[in-house]
């Protein structure tokens, strides 16, 4: 539905003792992809935040295939493959600059009253922002 590239750099300070990105930080880079994505169409978790909506994580996937190392730049693509309801879902694929696909995974969100702290449904707004970006079949 709809897919962004983000790059995100490896810096010295998320490798571990073996040289490896420590397994954490993708967790992280997901976060940093979803959050460019969202801004990439046209809006932000600030103003989400703004119009009473909060989005805590209910649930993460997260798929080790080869390591990433210091000074990798990495190619995070994200994905929205349905359209959300009272949650919605992420999807990520990690890849080396040579193009090697070394972690895959996914994150979903509930979207949450922040005054009543229930769940709720997205904004129209963020729908039909949604809707305009939809990648091309």
């Amino acid at each position: 539905m709809i897919t962004r590239d983000v790059k995100i750099r490896v810096r010295y300070g998320e490798v571990d003792q073996m040289g490896f990105l420590y397994h954490s930080h993708y967790v992280e880079y997901y976060d940093v992809a979803r959050t460019e994505m969202i801004r990439m169409l046209g809006t932000s978790n600030y103003e989400l935040e703004e119009t009473g909506i909060m989005l805590p994580v209910t649930n993460v996937t997260i798929n080790y295939k080869n390591p990433a190392y210091y000074d990798d730049l990495l190619t995070v693509r994200v994905s929205l493959k349905e359209m959300p309801t009272v949650k919605m879902t992420f999807y990520f694929e990690v890849f080396r600059p040579n193009g090697e696909l070394i972690n895959t995974g996914s994150v979903t969100l509930a979207f949450m009253n922040a005054e009543t702290k229930r769940a709720c449904r997205p904004p129209k707004y963020f729908m039909d922002i949604l809707e305009r970006n939809q990648d091309p079949q």
